[in-house]
């Protein structure tokens, strides 16, 4: 974008055309920072569905923030086949959106139920390492980050461990096909990578054989390998790793 976001306040009567322009979406732009991140998962999920889609980037972010309908990225931008033009905020309802509509959350009800679980374990992981790692004081980071290393992170990829294997160890955590749970997995994983002590973090998921699985996996799905292959996507890993390694107060 070249001048700053204008961004609607949200509708809260009439507004049947605007469920209509997402059920039946004819393009998308989503606003997120140059990098990985938050945007990365709702960037997967876009690309998996073949979606005609712009990635765009605030091109003045302390003055484009309170444009933004609760201060923070990523923005969903949908643009509707009946002309309608809605916009979604926070990353959960973006995903949760776009996994519905690209069919990522399984068969029924208790596959989406499972599926959002585990998706939820994996953003709530990358929230916590923002507060109390990545944007925490020298001192207590440093605390953070042991307790991290070892006691949050092996629980959590434990966890992940046994529902892969308890769905037959095929890479997948429902199923035999990719879902939001797998895209949203393998993002934390790839954020871990970018991280300024990756190489201890990832010696600690190579530890768990079916996690480190799903990450090759959803890297190399036909639909996802050419992105994740892409400039752009290294780009955005290149800037991520040089953003976190300065991160933080001082």
């Amino acid at each position: 974008m070249a001048s700053s976001i204008n961004c609607p306040h949200f509708v809260h009567h009439n507004t049947k055309d605007l469920a209509e322009a997402m059920a039946s979406p004819a393009s998308f732009k989503l606003l997120y920072f140059p990098l990985l991140g938050r945007g990365s998962t709702s960037r997967d999920i876009l690309t998996y569905g073949g979606a005609d889609f712009e990635s765009i980037h605030p091109p003045n972010w302390p003055s484009d923030k309170s444009n933004t309908p609760f201060g923070g990225l990523p923005v969903l931008y949908i643009t509707g086949k009946n002309g309608k033009e809605v916009t979604l905020s926070e990353s959960g309802v973006v995903e949760a959106y776009l996994a519905g509509l690209y069919n990522l959350l399984g068969n029924n009800a208790y596959d989406a139920a499972v599926i959002r679980a585990v998706h939820n374990s994996a953003a709530d992981l990358q929230t916590g390492m923002s507060g109390t790692v990545t944007f925490n004081h020298p001192g207590a980071k440093e605390k953070c980050l042991e307790t991290l290393k070892t006691t949050t992170l092996p629980n959590l990829l434990g966890s992940w461990e046994r529902h892969l294997v308890d769905n037959g160890s095929n890479g997948f955590f429902f199923g035999d096909r990719l879902s939001l749970a797998d895209i949203r997995v393998s993002n934390l994983l790839e954020h871990l990578a970018v991280q300024p002590n990756a190489d201890e973090l990832m010696a600690i998921v190579a530890k768990y054989p079916h996690v480190f699985k799903l990450r090759e996996q959803v890297a190399h799905h036909p639909k996802l390998a050419a992105w994740r292959q892409s400039e752009e996507w290294q780009n955005y890993a290149r800037t991520m790793k040089g953003f976190m390694a300065t991160a933080g107060p001082k």
